[in-house]
């Protein structure tokens, strides 16, 4: 009893030391001999042998678990067992733990999420009607935008990460930001009663956004609409939903545009240069709502999620459905793949769940948020993960590989 309240003593200091550090040491991978000579001195008489050993298996990270495995199932002292396991215990939670909270939004939620392309920075966008731009390694909000007069919807970046571009539910708009400033330069109008999805292609010069639902004695506007970023001229309109029009998503390559019907249970693939019906994708989540939606990296396959407790994998080339990932409790209720295409976040209750595509198991549950999640990110280095919700918190937390 006294050896392990003194190792959980030992342990608790250096969880202290900050797990962020943890993740960026992933990177360095020691030497077998290295790591075992510091197993070994978990055992040393010395208790100033065996703290300095500790800390630097610690600081080592994720990469020293395999040895410290090793040694919990063979090594022939059974203080360095001991130690072992709980230093294993403390690198598992600190790594794949919450490393930080985002706190400025309220109203009833953040409602999307994207990081830039270096990982530095986020923009979130929340019903109370403004865009925030966050320091992911600080935690402060570094930008404010304002003008909406409904929920931001969705937010994301222009190509250049120079400007930002947002739809504002029912306030019937899309708008384009200059990031420094702040100040808004375009409103790209058209819909009817709410404006949600939003997708801009990779050479910026083209933005898509869609419909939900009308007002009273109006038709209905479940429309896809396309314009010239620059001038703000609406060049078309894509038909065929026949229910709100919940998510867009352009694939990386910009060829594909995919769109998501709420309530008439479908999803649609478009060819962005012409706007024509590449594949209608009917019923995809068996009668159930259609909420979250995600090209993979590759821009070959499309995840969609539902109110079915399922995420669906389906070939972008052929329509043909892939694969059905299950284990949610509730819904996907929002989607994210990890830069290599090997692992996808889904958002489901007030949990968030790490899967393997591969595989399809879950490998990974972040369960610290408050009331449901509506929006998931990958960091680009794919050992970090931002999440947020109804609660109005973005967190930040570590994910395995």
């Amino acid at each position: 009893m006294y050896l392990w309240n003194r190792c959980g003593r030992w342990l608790a200091t250096l969880l202290a030391l900050g797990v962020v550090g943890l993740l960026m040491a992933q990177e360095t991978k020691p030497t077998e001999g290295e790591l075992g000579k510091l197993i070994d001195q978990l055992g040393n008489d010395d208790p100033d042998v065996r703290k300095e050993a500790e800390k630097k298996l610690f600081d080592r990270g994720l990469p020293a678990l395999d040895d410290l495995n090793k040694a919990i199932k063979g090594h022939p002292d059974p203080d360095v067992k001991l130690r072992a396991i709980l230093l294993a215990a403390n690198i598992k939670k600190g790594a794949f733990g919450l490393l930080r909270k985002f706190e400025g939004h309220s109203g009833d939620g953040i409602r999307s999420i994207v990081v830039s392309k270096d990982g530095k920075r986020a923009l979130t966008g929340g019903t109370d009607r403004t865009i925030r731009l966050w320091d992911i390694e600080t935690g402060k909000e570094l930008k404010k935008l304002t003008g909406h007069t409904s929920w931001a919807w969705e937010v994301m970046f222009g190509p250049d990460e120079k400007q930002v571009f947002s739809t504002g539910s029912l306030d019937r708009t899309a708008r384009r930001w200059d990031l420094e400033s702040g100040k808004e330069l375009q409103q790209y109008k058209g819909h009817v009663y709410r404006t949600y999805g939003l997708a801009v292609t990779p050479d910026g010069k083209t933005l898509f956004t869609s419909g939900a639902g009308s007002e009273e004695g109006k038709p209905n506007d479940f429309t896809i609409r396309q314009y010239e970023v620059e001038s703000g001229k609406e060049v078309q309109q894509l038909e065929g939903h026949t229910g709100w029009v919940w998510r867009l998503a352009i694939s990386p390559d910009g060829s594909r545009l995919a769109s998501i019907g709420f309530n008439d249970y479908s999803a649609k693939i478009w060819d962005t240069r012409t706007g024509k019906l590449v594949h209608d994708l009917k019923d995809i989540h068996e009668g159930a709502n259609v909420v979250a939606v995600a090209f993979s990296p590759d821009s070959k396959t499309l995840l969609t999620g539902g109110r079915d407790s399922t995420a669906r994998l389906w070939d972008v080339e052929t329509g043909k459905p892939l694969t059905v990932y299950k284990g949610l409790d509730s819904a996907a209720e929002a989607l994210a793949w990890s830069a290599d295409g090997k692992r996808f976040l889904a958002a489901d209750g007030n949990k968030v769940h790490v899967f393997d595509k591969a595989s399809g198991k879950i490998i990974h549950r972040f369960e610290e948020h408050t009331d449901v999640v509506y929006a998931v990110a990958f960091l680009p280095d794919g050992n970090r993960a931002l999440s947020a919700g109804k609660d109005n918190v973005m967190r930040m937390w570590g994910v395995p590989k």
